[in-house]
């Protein structure tokens, strides 16, 4: 990969005796899109944190657009400028939506922090981000709970864009919603890199979502990554066993449920 907008090097994360993380290094190129990708536990989840900064690394480094984010923000000017640079969407945005304002309320309030304009420019931008993501005047109205799910996410997702980041990290954003509406969301994500450039990094145990929107992908396993390169050749000619036997579970016509056919212990290899 070439003009690195975030680089990851020999990232470990220990919590006690217990190693999370476990020299992780990946490269994402400007305006693409890297799919992480192992099951529950498998330490994904801990690079992300990491790399917006809600864990501090036990050692490695992480430098997102030249600037070196291995340490904890310490001021509010520093915070700002590193959620410039990177955000996250969860799995679930509903518990960090205030249940007492309304969506225009909480985008207005994420435009407002990462720009000194005038409250008219404000107002725009809230309108080109809800415009953006398919977000009507009528749901700009309306209060977190009156939403679905997949609308819940939108608003995550124009919220997230309100600081303009250059990286998007999206940590199983897509898994608690019907695959209709999954596929909605991944057409949006879709456009939005078109239309600005921006880089995603897609934390996933679902092999499908990897294989549309990303181009180059890490398998995990045990918070070790034990399979890289372009999503294609990955997925289509696994080496690694543990890849092999993610692609096996996936369901397809006639697919059988099976014993697993990699121990754990095995992996790590």
């Amino acid at each position: 990969m070439t003009t690195s907008v975030l680089s990851v090097r020999n990232l470990t994360k220990r919590f006690g005796t217990f190693t999370a993380v476990d020299d992780v290094s990946f490269e994402l190129a400007a305006g693409s899109s890297l799919g992480i990708v192992g099951e529950s536990g498998s330490g994904k989840t801990t690079v992300a944190r990491m790399v917006i900064g809600l864990e501090q690394p036990s050692s490695g480094g992480i430098s997102c657009c030249g600037n070196d984010r291995s340490q904890p923000s310490r001021s509010t000017r520093a915070r700002r400028k590193r959620a410039g640079e990177a955000q996250i969407v969860f799995q679930d945005p509903y518990s960090s939506l205030d249940p007492r304002h309304t969506i225009r309320q909480a985008l207005t309030e994420a435009v407002a922090l990462h720009h000194t304009g005038t409250p008219a420019t404000v107002r725009a931008r809230v309108g080109e981000l809800a415009e953006m993501v398919a977000l009507d005047e009528r749901l700009l109205g309306s209060l977190p709970a009156q939403l679905s799910g997949g609308q819940r996410q939108r608003v995550a997702i124009a919220r997230a864009l309100g600081a303009n980041p250059r990286v998007l990290v999206l940590d199983e954003a897509v898994a608690a919603l019907d695959v209709s509406i999954q596929a909605q969301v991944l057409n949006l994500l879709a456009d939005v890199r078109a239309a600005t450039g921006i880089s995603y990094v897609f934390i996933t145990h679902d092999l499908a979502v990897v294989r549309q929107v990303t181009e180059y992908s890490l398998v995990m396993a045990q918070g070790r990554v034990v399979e890289q390169g372009p999503t294609d050749e990955l997925l289509g000619n696994p080496r690694h066993p543990y890849t092999r036997a993610l692609l096996e579970s996936v369901p397809r016509p006639g697919w059988i449920p099976s014993r697993r056919t990699v121990a754990p212990a095995s992996v790590a290899g």
